[in-house]
This record gives structure tokens, sequence and C-alpha cells, in this order.
């Protein structure tokens, strides 16, 4: 079964190449700098998150992913920058990216408005040679390593306060095709492949020690169905976070997280696939952990968002 879905996956990546692959999460909201450009320097401070997600255990070759986001306000908070760093893998296909973040911020109503610029490359790996050929001697099927180091832009927008957030993004949204003079890969600003990525969340008090934050994750494509990752967390203390989210690919999530003080935060989360495969694979786990540094002027506390 493993080998099947490799042999389609080669034949899809060798004819275009569409961008980064896009990597999921259920702590999206605090490591945002993945999706949205804008995102950069929404702490207040410097800050930096590192996560590792472990998909479909059980499963051969299963997508493996590592983020680190840094990022910090500057220029009176006017200006935000930040540098993103993931490497990605499933089967024999590897990506290595490096995307540097600007946002424009400004300060609307009782609330901060981003705007964001996202640029970068991103190194593609495709083991050819890691393949069992049933016929060694197809000419179609190379027998080497290839590597491209392609550019990539991201735009999007943010808007958060102390008790809400929404946001849009197009993450690294220029495609690739093979040039067949060249065998090389050249750009392709195709409007019809963009992925279109919609965030929303509200935070609720329900007593003084005692927040609901509901929260959702759109994405869209033109050619493909509209997804969707839904959640609802419960805040205990403004310390310890623990919910449930659905994936609308067939995913039951459950969410623990523990602010530890101002400044660490650490999370962990696992997926229970309830769809039709889930007698190939086990579900997914996620681990995170995000330090804000020290603040240079006095705060009530670290954004919520």
């Amino acid at each position: 079964m493993s080998r099947f879905i490799l042999c389609i996956l080669a034949v899809t990546f060798s004819s275009q190449l569409s961008g980064q692959m896009f990597p999921l999460s259920d702590h999206y909201i605090f490591n945002m700098l993945a999706i949205n450009p804008a995102f950069a320097g929404c702490h207040d401070a410097l800050s930096t998150t590192l996560s590792y997600r472990n998909q479909w255990v059980g499963f051969k070759d299963a997508p493996k992913d590592l983020i680190l986001s840094v990022h910090t306000p500057m220029a009176h908070d006017r200006i935000g920058l930040g540098l993103l760093v993931e490497d990605n893998s499933i089967g024999i296909f590897h990506e290595t990216s490096f995307i540097g973040n600007y946002a424009h911020r400004m300060e609307v109503n009782d609330g901060i408005m981003a705007l964001g610029l996202g640029f970068g490359a991103a190194r593609y790996h495709i083991a050819w040679d890691d393949l069992d050929a049933i016929d060694s001697d197809d000419e179609q099927l190379p027998d080497y390593p290839e590597t491209e180091v392609l550019p990539n832009f991201s735009l999007g927008a943010y808007y958060y306060t102390r008790n809400y957030f929404i946001g849009i993004s197009l993450p690294l949204f220029l495609s690739h095709e093979p040039d067949q003079k060249s065998g090389k890969y050249k750009l392709k600003n195709d409007f019809s492949n963009y992925n279109y990525f919609f965030t929303g969340g509200y935070t609720m008090e329900v007593s003084p020690r005692i927040k609901l934050l509901p929260s959702v994750l759109v994405k869209y494509h033109p050619g493909h169905a509209v997804q969707f990752d839904s959640y609802v967390q419960v805040i205990l203390m403004n310390r310890i976070w623990m919910g449930a989210g659905y994936r609308s690919s067939g995913m039951l999530i459950g969410m623990l997280q523990c602010q530890l003080n101002y400044q660490l935060r650490m999370a962990y989360s696992y997926d229970f696939d309830i769809s039709r495969s889930r007698q190939y694979k086990n579900g997914s786990h996620e681990v995170v952990l995000s330090y804000v540094f020290k603040y240079e002027r006095r705060v009530k506390g670290p954004r919520q968002f």
C-alpha cells in the first residue's frame, strides 16, 4: 500500500512542483508564522517556537515535519521581522525551506493590524534511487537523486486584540513547472493554484479563572474541496489549556498545553484517525516548545495569540 502511494506521489511531483508541502499543525494559533507572514512580531518581544510532528504513526515513510520560527517587533512595534525554517519529509521526498518574513504593523481600534510578506527559497530533494522498481530497466524511472532550489513568496494580513484574532494568507503561492528544453524548473504564477488560509478565534471568559477559546482554520484551493480545522480549548488560570478539535479529513484531535510562566510554553496533541484509512495507519503526534524572551517594557503578560 505504501509503495503504491509513493508511486502516485512520484508521478505527481515530477510533473509539477506546486510549491511547498504545507505541514499540518494542531497548534497553529501559536506558530502561525508557518502560514501567515503577518504574524511576525505579534508576541511583543523576541519569540521562538519549535515544533515536531510525526504523522500517521505505523505507516512506513509517513510525513515528518520540523518547524522553527523566530520573530520580533522592531522600530517601536511598527515592524515585525521573522525567520521560518521548515524541514519536511514524506517517503523519498525531502524539503528544507528558509523563509524571511516582514510585517508592517499599525494600531487599529483596540488591536493591531499587520500586513505581511514572506520571501525565501526551498530545497527539494527526491531520492529516486531509494525506490524499488519492478522493472529496473524502465527508462522513465530515474536512478539518481534530484535536487532543486527554488524561490517563493507569501502574503498575509493579520488582526488581533487581547480577545480575538482573524487572518488571511496566501503561503508560498508561486508554482514551479519543468522546462522541457533545459530540464530545470521554472517559476509560474497561476491564480488557480493558490492556497488561501483563513483563521479566526475568540476568547470568552466563563469565570475569573476559566476561559473558552474556539478557533477555526479554513483552507481553500480553487481545484479542491474546502478543508477546515475547528477547535475548542478550555483555559484554566491562564496556565493550563485543554482542548479538542476536528479536521474535515477525518481526524479527532486531543490537545494539552501548559504555560509554565510568561515566557515558556509547552504543548502536545494527538490526532485520532476516524476515516476509512485508519486500518492502514495510527494517529499523529505533535510536540511544541515556545519561549518568549525578556520584555523590554512593562506589560501585563504575553499576548494570547
